[in-house]
């Protein structure tokens, strides 16, 4: 199914990656999408699909119904599966409001632009790979991305090629407080999320397929 719309605004289900520098903490797309998004003004679609993927004619519209870029947003946090991946999962999830020229597809919408409306920090084993108390009760840091991590998975998580997180002096709660500040927007509720946290563990991977591990606390 796809259609096309341009009046209404629509809200759907997103996860982000989330940086800080010393302006504070800013939401950077997982998955599609190339820009982090902007405090408290909408962030607008470009098309950063590579060329051979892209339509034929060498300009479109964003979103264009024959191409893959555009703003995306799911209609259930079911969309997003678990699975042992090979870097550290994104730690924010929430919903937007899209608007502007919005293409639906089965599982949800793409737009020209969105702002967030509603965030919540999740621990990142406990939301993408085995379940957990999901109470955030350590930040570790990874490069210039934050993961909170809840007492069950504290002790973070290690990448293929042998790097791990690492955990940070922050508190996940001031945090989370500072990002809600950042971008005006409201707390989701925690009972939005527990669903997503209590499903079963990700099926292990393969033995040849890089994926991240799961840190004891001694480890």
């Amino acid at each position: 199914m796809r259609s096309e719309r341009s009046t209404e605004p629509v809200e759907g289900w997103r996860i982000w990656n989330l940086t800080e520098d010393r302006t504070g903490p800013w939401l950077s797309p997982a998955g599609s999408g190339a820009d982090r998004w902007p405090r408290r003004r909408p962030i607008e679609a470009r098309c950063t699909v590579p060329g051979v993927l892209k339509p034929r004619r060498k300009t479109h519209t964003v979103p264009d119904p024959d191409c893959r870029c555009g703003v995306h947003a799911s209609a259930s946090l079911e969309v997003f599966a678990r699975t042992w991946p090979a870097w550290p999962p994104p730690p924010v999830v929430g919903t937007a409001s899209l608007w502007g020229r919005t293409i639906e597809h089965e599982r949800g919408w793409r737009s020209r632009f969105a702002y967030p409306t509603r965030l919540r920090l999740v621990c990142v084993t406990c939301a993408w790979v085995t379940p957990g108390s999901n109470t955030p009760i350590v930040v570790h840091r990874f490069g210039r991305s934050l993961y909170p991590m809840c007492e069950d998975h504290r002790g973070g998580i290690e990448v293929p090629d042998g790097r791990r997180t690492r955990p940070t002096d922050q508190e996940p709660a001031r945090l989370q407080a500072r990002l809600l500040d950042a971008y005006a927007v409201d707390l989701l509720p925690v009972e939005q999320v527990e669903p997503l946290c209590g499903r079963p563990a990700a099926p292990t991977p393969p033995a040849y397929m890089p994926s991240i591990r799961i840190v004891s606390v001694g480890g």
